[in-house]
C-alpha cells in the first residue's frame, strides 16, 4: 500500500490514480491521520448508459394503463396533446 499526504495527492492526482488502476491501494493522510483510502475495484465492470427513453415510444403502453385523464380535459388540452405526440 502506498501512502500520500493530502498535499502530495492533490499535486499529482493522475499518478496516484495510475497506481490504483494497476491494482495498488493508496492511503491519503493528513497530519498523521488517514483521511481516505483508494482501492482498485474488485472486478472490472463495464458501465454502459441505459438506452434513451421517451414518452412517445411508450405512449400506447401508457394509454393502455391510463386510458382517460383523471380530470376532464378541454378541447385545447386534447389538441395540444395531439400536437405533442
Amino acid at each position: 500500500m502506498s501512502v500520500a499526504t493530502l498535499q502530495q495527492f492533490g499535486q499529482s492526482l493522475p499518478s496516484w490514480l495510475a497506481l490504483v488502476q494497476r491494482g495498488e491501494t493508496v492511503a491519503i493522510v493528513d497530519g498523521g491521520h488517514e483521511l481516505a483510502r483508494l482501492v482498485p475495484p474488485e472486478k472490472q465492470k463495464t458501465v454502459t448508459a441505459p438506452p434513451a427513453w421517451s414518452w412517445k415510444d411508450h405512449l400506447a403502453e401508457l394509454e393502455a394503463i391510463f386510458p382517460e385523464p383523471v380530470i376532464g380535459a378541454s378541447e385545447e388540452l386534447e389538441k395540444s396533446r395531439g400536437e405533442r405526440f
